[in-house]
């Protein structure tokens, strides 16, 4: 089918247009350079129609490239070397004019369809001419202005390998072998020569749509997809940012009137301020002068504090030089009438007592010691006879040092023994029956001590039993 030419595309007519991309040595150039292609990239321009996009065609390939290469790649056994070059793309494409016709404008997704697929279907058996199964992916968008097709080749090629070793014995040396490699300018040529011829042989198949060869070896350089976004971007801020500055400007004329307005209201305010202020230092005199008596009234106070608290200092200070002195002469006296050993024992029984007693009140010590007071008649009416002590002061013994030491605060006597509780009960027999009375105290326990041991074996844990037996 032949293609008159058009007047936007000069005198040669429509222009059949092949250019060689960037080549990806690592998978992650490969990813990186195919985002455009798999539309998977943040930085994807408004030239794009998202609505269009689901009517992108994957010719070739799943539509991922870099699982295409690695595809290819597996079938042949290789893994890319660092310096290799893994993938290379190619853009594919045609003037708007040549997709036009038939009311169609050929751009913008508005395409004639019997064009369109003759251009797909030519340009698909070329690239499959040219590159074999090193064509992995070919993808066609329709989501931008012009149709074009986005075509990835791998590198991979046989080759023959010398064998390696030393000769043999017989002069021979090792057998050629053929094996895969990754190889660049054998797959896709090497120098602009060879993307020239390339260039001439898609014209020649499509010199039959109507599609013409471009200029050779024009100066004419092609803008990579990122840096085209980017200056489209450029282009937008630009237009945004003159209309900012025309609202702007809008913007400060408005303002410029309401700073009018508002020093008016200002200069206003101002002198009302300036009266609130005046009666606002009124008001603060006063209450400074306030705040600054209530402050000589704490100081005041405080002092007086002082001289209180120095008078009750002094007072004591006197008193305890009295009680040191009297100390002194107790001291003194207690010595020069032989009565210092008797005094410690009074001390120390009282100590004991007050121990026993454990600081508990009125009504739990007289519970306590009116028991004790009848301990002490029964040692002053039968303490010589063991029969009626063994009786009589049995169970008064038993309350004294079990259910009256835990009225008093004490442990159990006959599962802890205290010597708090029995040294107490020694002291205050001591205290008010004498050193006589004291020692029938003392018969009486060692008479006890039996019935008191069985007692308090009885008492004591079947635990506490076996770590007895053990110590």
């Amino acid at each position: 089918m032949a293609i008159e030419a058009n007047d936007n595309d000069g005198d040669k007519g429509p222009f059949c247009i092949l250019r060689h991309g960037r080549k990806s040595h690592t998978w992650g150039e490969l990813r990186q350079a195919a985002q455009h292609t798999m539309r998977d990239a943040p930085w994807l321009g408004a030239n794009i129609a998202p609505d269009r996009s689901p009517l992108n065609e994957v010719l070739v390939g799943r539509g991922d490239v870099v699982e295409d290469v690695r595809t290819r790649l597996a079938t042949v056994g290789l893994e890319p070397k660092p310096g290799q070059v893994v993938a290379r793309e190619l853009l594919l494409t045609a003037s708007s004019t040549y997709f036009a016709g038939n009311g169609h404008s050929g751009r913008d997704g508005d395409c004639d369809p019997d064009r369109l697929a003759m251009w797909r279907s030519v340009t698909l058996d070329f690239l499959r001419a040219e590159f074999g199964d090193n064509l992995v992916t070919v993808v066609v968008h329709h989501d931008e202005s012009v149709c074009h097709a986005h075509v990835w080749c791998a590198t991979a090629v046989e080759v023959e390998k010398k064998g390696r070793g030393r000769p043999r014995k017989d002069g021979t040396k090792a057998a050629t072998t053929t094996g895969w490699t990754l190889n660049h300018d054998k797959v896709m040529g090497g120098g602009k020569e060879a993307f020239a011829a390339r260039q001439d042989r898609y014209a020649d198949v499509m010199a039959p749509l109507g599609l013409n060869r471009g200029q050779r070896h024009s100066r004419a350089h092609h803008q990579p997809i990122r840096e085209f976004y980017a200056r489209i971007r450029e282009h937008e801020a630009s237009a945004v940012e003159r209309l900012v500055e025309a609202h702007h400007a809008r913007n400060i004329a408005i303002m410029e009137k309401a700073k009018m307005q508002a020093l008016r209201h200002a200069a206003e305010l101002a002198a009302l301020t300036a009266k609130t202020a005046e009666q606002e230092a009124v008001v603060s005199r006063a209450k400074a002068q306030a705040a600054e008596a209530a402050a000589q009234e704490v100081r005041d106070r405080g002092e007086e504090a002082v001289q209180k608290h120095l008078v009750v200092l002094a007072d004591l200070e006197a008193q305890r030089d009295i009680l040191t002195a009297q100390k002194k002469d107790l001291g003194t006296f207690l010595e020069r009438h032989g009565l210092r050993q008797e005094f410690e024992s009074w001390k120390s029984d009282t100590r004991a007592v007050e121990a026993l007693r454990n600081g508990k009140g009125d009504e739990e010590w007289a519970k306590y010691e009116r028991h004790l007071g009848e301990y002490a008649d029964e040692l002053k009416e039968f303490g010589g006879w063991q029969a009626a002590m063994v009786t009589r002061a049995r169970k008064r013994m038993l309350y004294l040092m079990e259910v009256g030491a835990k009225l008093l605060g004490h442990v159990s006597i006959l599962v802890n023994p205290s010597r708090l509780v029995s040294e107490g009960i020694g002291a205050w027999i001591r205290l008010h029956g004498g050193v006589a009375l004291h020692q029938r105290h003392r018969q009486a326990v060692r008479w006890l001590r039996d019935t008191l041991l069985t007692v308090q074996d009885m008492a004591m844990t079947e635990p506490e039993r076996e770590r007895g037996r053990e110590r």
